[in-house]
């Protein structure tokens, strides 16, 4: 069976729409804990091997955090060495990168077998910085107070008519 000149079209309309799906590339961000059991020193360590896994899997960084120790909002329980753990501090930190969805994927099941890391969250964002600036609040920012009535003043009573008062309520 030949092949007809709108068949070898349709071939290469097919081929040409995989190579842009594979081309299409998304923006992810993976906020991360790790372990609390990690030590300072070891950190370091830890956090470079964390962002090779990315490299390897041919993600382009666009930013990160380097992971800080804080307290969590609640305790969190992992299982290590089929042990179940439970976590109330852990270092956050987080990567924003670069791929396609067939790489996001295969991060994704690197990420949920890395026993170093206590939770994680990823998802699909956008290139931009969408930080917020840190605001310190004041009392001021509150509701807003009603102005304050002057009171009359209060004409001063002298000793003798307090004493005569205090005098009457006693007897």
């Amino acid at each position: 069976m030949a092949k007809t000149k709108k068949d070898t079209d349709i071939e290469e309309n097919v081929l040409e729409e995989e190579e842009k799906k594979e081309v299409r590339l998304s923006v992810y961000e993976v906020g991360y804990i790790m372990l609390p059991t990690i030590a300072e020193e070891n950190l370091g360590g830890e956090v470079t091997s964390f962002k090779d896994m990315f490299l390897e899997n041919k993600a382009a960084f666009i930013s990160d955090e380097y992971p800080k120790l804080i307290e969590l909002a609640y305790e969190m329980s992992r299982s290590i060495d089929n042990k179940k753990q439970k976590f109330s501090y852990g270092y956050f930190g987080w990567v924003k990168f670069e791929c396609n969805t067939d790489q996001a994927k295969v991060i994704k099941d690197i990420l949920d077998k890395n026993e170093k890391l206590v939770r994680y969250l990823m998802i699909k964002t956008v290139r931009e910085n969408t930080m917020s600036i840190k605001r310190s609040y004041s009392k001021q920012d509150g509701v807003r107070r009603r102005p304050v009535q002057k009171r009359e003043e209060i004409n001063p009573i002298n000793e003798e008519t307090i004493d005569k008062e205090i005098d009457a309520l006693v007897v």
